[in-house]
């Protein structure tokens, strides 16, 4: 295995506290339109938590990309 195989490997996951989910439907907007982003390996949506956990390759998209595409969907991501 090459090294920029390995780089290209590395993932991380983060929690984006999320206002304005009030059922499985709005989790499942969250979640579509974030494992349509270039890099996100997953999305995990709960309007019961508030809350999205993203498992996403940092090389590829960062957090502020993922928080946009969040409130594209007409959701607030909280700081």
């Amino acid at each position: 295995m090459l090294f920029n195989d390995i780089i290209s490997s590395i993932a991380m996951k983060n929690e984006l506290q999320v206002s304005g989910m009030n059922c499985s439907s709005c989790e499942l907007l969250v979640k579509e339109a974030l494992e349509e982003v270039e890099g996100v390996r997953e999305a995990e949506a709960s309007h019961v938590k508030g809350s999205v956990v993203v498992d996403y390759e940092p090389e590829k998209v960062n957090i502020a990309t993922l928080a946009a595409v969040i409130e594209e969907q007409g959701f607030k991501v909280k700081a």
